[in-house]
């Protein structure tokens, strides 16, 4: 856990800044009691967000928005649960939702999630070098320094809200213009939820979605007195205690050893140090595009006739990194490791090899062309 604190002491807009000046590529994961968020970054750009709490999934995003349905969102969470896929992807084959709104509703939501972590007075953060499937990001990263000042002006809208509903136990009902006409699917649906005397706490557990839209929608209404204020109620307690940042890291850590034991090598590593790494798989054109040229320089020095002790001879901090990369183009099966270079596994087994106990297969054997290449026709 390289960069870790407290939200009090680095602010989430000044994290945004320090992902994209550094081009981080990993999750930032920002907790606090009974909520978690990780916002993953690629290349100091955000390409994904996910939210523990279910009032900011995905499918609660479309509804709220008049995207979809409840009766549709049922029925391709059905599918979802039963075929193991995505919701995007149900909702698509369904023909529920075209792609281009679709990506329009992700990109918001995506924003929404971060821009919300702006209101959190409380909360600790830490740095993971962890990304989901290339299948689940954006391919159009959203721009860091724009959601700081878009979270940054929420911060401020939700200070002059804060004016009116001073905390959630505020009561609302119908006001003189209920039920209203000409509303929006948030709107619509806050009205909907509406009883004669309800508190924001709760109205918001009917609605769902980002507190943030909640609160300004309802404010909205209130101001077209389409609501009204019935009752200031009893200020709550605070419901979210500041995580103990020692307690976080004691977690992390046990977290990174399970995974650790998990992910790593069971072997040292020096007996891998004579193997040639050779790719058995092009990376994809969006990848190679968007990399650093750190890392282009070191994916192209793979070629298979350089062995892996020369590859990762560097200083301990960049041989780590180059570890790393290695590490995550084998799990992605974009490499193979070979025990001599590509050119010495021509029609015959090296030498090395053929000298060995197990004896060499015959040249017609299928499996013996496609690990050494010697395919005659």
């Amino acid at each position: 856990m390289e960069f870790s604190g407290r939200l009090s002491a680095f602010p989430i807009g000044d994290i945004l800044q320090w992902a994209q000046h550094e081009q981080r590529t990993g999750a930032l994961v920002v907790r606090r009691t009974n909520r978690e968020k990780r916002i993953y970054f690629e290349n100091g750009e955000v390409v994904s967000c996910y939210s523990s709490s279910a009032a900011e999934f995905f499918g609660q995003h479309l509804l709220v928005h008049g995207l979809i349905d409840e009766v549709s969102l049922v029925r391709a969470l059905t599918v979802c649960q039963k075929e193991g896929k995505r919701l995007g992807v149900v909702l698509g084959e369904l023909g529920l939702l075209e792609p281009e709104p679709m990506l329009a509703a992700l990109r918001r939501q995506i924003q929404e999630l971060v821009c919300d972590i702006f209101l959190w007075q409380h909360g600790v953060f830490y740095f993971e070098a962890d990304l989901p499937p290339r299948e689940e990001l954006l391919p159009e990263p959203l721009s860091s320094v724009a959601l700081g000042m878009e979270g940054a002006r929420w911060r401020d809208e939700y200070s002059r809200i804060r004016r009116v509903f001073v905390h959630d136990n505020v009561e609302v009902g119908p006001g003189r213009g209920f039920p209203g006409e000409g509303l929006g699917p948030l709107e619509a649906r806050i009205v909907r939820a509406m009883r004669d005397q309800i508190s924001i706490a709760e109205l918001y557990g009917l609605v769902r979605g980002s507190y943030f839209r909640f609160l300004a929608g309802t404010l909205g209404l209130a101001v077209r007195e389409i609501l009204d204020v019935k009752g200031v109620g009893e200020d709550p307690a605070a419901s979210s205690r500041e995580i103990h940042l020692a307690d976080l890291l004691v977690e992390q850590a046990a977290e990174e050893e399970v995974l650790f034991f998990r992910s790593q090598l069971a072997f040292p590593l020096d007996l891998l140090e004579s193997f040639h790494p050779v790719w058995v798989r092009e990376l994809p054109p969006e990848e190679s595009q968007r990399m650093p040229a750190r890392v282009a320089a070191f994916y192209d020095s793979i070629d298979g006739e350089t062995p892996l002790r020369t590859l990762l001879a560097a200083e301990p901090a960049e041989r780590g990194k180059r570890m790393e990369l290695l590490a995550l183009q084998l799990r992605k099966g974009s490499l193979a490791l070979l025990p001599a270079p590509v050119s010495t596994l021509g029609e015959a087994p090296p030498a090395s090899v053929a000298a060995g106990a197990p004896a060499a297969p015959e040249e017609g054997s299928p499996w013996w062309r496609r690990l050494w290449g010697a395919q005659k026709e």
